[in-house]
């Protein structure tokens, strides 16, 4: 058998409920024995079924078929043994072969000769059934008659063990286009809007590729890469990347922009340092490659930094603050994408020095993922 029942219970609580500790609670087992369950099934089936990701256990791109039929085959378990809940949760494939056989033959003797086994081993398996629901059977003079549960179970069984026997063939079947997980971690202000465009025509393009955006701050974004829950990192590099393993690949440049509502005061004629100085700020949080510059910025030009007024993580809820609000932003963008800026916003016509930054990819130096490759060129299209 490619899968038994208790793995397909561990299959589709772990794809539920992501953590083996949680999967385990739900289904009274304890860890040490899920985790041997899925062990099982995975060399079994000779593929693994989950990876580590930013959420907890993620299906592979097999997991995901084999989710999909574990998810399938126990939804229809549980509506034939709607009456009797502990049937759903217990019945493992052996007794509905047995029930199935007997639905066939209509007795335990005919059961037995039909699947070459010894009758004392049918009789078991339908009082194990009794054990979880009502007898499935009526005993007659002429036999066993079954009841309506028992031909849907019968029924249920022929079904599972024809997708059971596909099993291993769909596995082996190759899935058209990329394949797999992309977990990109988004760093604040920089590459989200091009990362969410180029999660759309990867989807098009490959149907069988999950795609995860996580966002985050610089060190989780790390820490994550590190234990491979996430692939890749977008953003503002670093020059150099600070972690020994990892590796920035350029993509594009984005300038640090000064940006305010459209009809702001500050577009005036003969705005000055000081000027900006005395505004109120919308600024990158600390640790960020934005407020860096922003620091740094004012510090060159003979000022001191302004404490800012908001912090926001995101870029689109900076640019919503600035329309809202009389605040000044130092945001970061391609030459593309200062030509579509919403058009209650500005830019703020002040020299900033040294205001052009790399924006790229951050992932480990060992990987090998196509996926990443593919982001990189719809990246790179977007940012240049």
């Amino acid at each position: 058998m490619t899968l038994t029942a208790r793995e397909a219970r561990v299959i589709r609580a772990l794809a539920d409920h992501r953590r083996l500790s949680s999967a385990a609670e739900a289904l009274h087992v304890s860890q040490s024995s899920l985790s041997r369950t899925l062990a099982g099934a995975e060399s079994r089936l000779g593929v693994a079924l989950f990876q580590r990701g930013w959420t907890g256990a993620e299906p592979t791109a097999a997991g995901d078929l084999v989710v999909g039929l574990c998810q399938r085959i126990l939804s229809d378990l549980e509506q034939v043994a709607a009456a009797s809940p502990r049937l759903a949760t217990h019945v493992q494939w052996h007794h509905l072969t047995a029930v199935a056989a007997v639905v066939a033959t209509g007795s335990a003797t005919g059961a037995a000769r039909l699947l070459g086994l010894r009758q004392p081993a049918i009789s078991q398996a339908l009082a194990d059934l009794a054990a979880f629901s009502a007898p499935v059977f009526t005993r007659r003079s002429t036999g066993l008659e079954p009841t309506d549960t028992a031909r849907a179970l019968a029924a249920l069984w022929q079904r599972i063990e024809a997708d059971l026997a596909a099993l291993p063939a769909l596995l082996a079947r190759p899935l058209p286009g990329l394949t797999g997980r992309l977990a990109v971690g988004l760093l604040p202000f920089s590459g989200q809007r091009q990362v969410m465009a180029a999660f759309g025509e990867l989807a098009r393009a490959h149907p069988h590729l999950r795609l995860i955006a996580v966002p985050g701050n610089y060190a989780a974004l790390c820490d994550a890469l590190r234990r491979r829950e996430i692939d890749v990192i977008v953003g503002l590099l670093r020059n150099p990347a600070p972690w020994p393993g990892f590796v920035e690949t350029p993509l594009g440049a984005e300038d640090f922009t000064l940006v305010a509502r459209a009809d702001h005061p500050v577009h005036g004629a003969g705005l000055t340092i000081d000027t900006l100085a005395a505004q109120r700020w919308i600024a990158a949080p600390h640790g960020t490659p934005l407020r860096r510059y922003f620091e740094t910025v004012f510090r060159r030009l003979g000022a001191v930094p302004p404490a800012q007024s908001y912090e926001i993580w995101s870029f689109s809820d900076a640019e919503q603050m600035i329309a809202d609000s009389d605040s000044v932003a130092l945001l970061s963008y391609s030459p593309a994408a200062l030509t579509q800026l919403r058009p209650d916003l500005k830019r703020v016509d002040f020299p900033l020095p040294d205001a052009r930054t790399d924006v790229g990819l951050t992932r480990l130096a060992e990987t090998a993922n196509p996926a990443i490759e593919a982001l990189a060129g719809l990246l790179r299209a977007r940012l240049t």
